[in-house]
């Protein structure tokens, strides 16, 4: 529903990995009414806004680059 702070936006299924196990995963986009402070912790390392427009600093895994652009209307990915 519009308003609602998260969005479904659908399902992703990929091959991870030398051995092509397979995944999926939910994706969700939203927005955010303030920025909070991240704290890191033992599933999250770090964590960076991003607008899916400019790259991103360092190393980025390619598989969350394309979940990422999923998240993007029907013709902007």
């Amino acid at each position: 529903m519009p308003g609602d702070p998260l969005q479904f936006v659908g399902y992703a299924g990929f091959l991870l990995g030398p051995a092509q196990r397979a995944e999926y995963g939910a994706l969700f986009t939203g927005r955010a009414l303030r920025r909070r402070d991240f704290e890191a912790g033992r599933e999250i390392e770090a964590m960076r806004w991003w607008d899916l427009s400019a790259p991103l600093p360092g190393r980025v895994s390619g598989i969350d680059v394309y979940l990422a652009r999923l998240t993007l209307p029907a013709g902007l990915h």
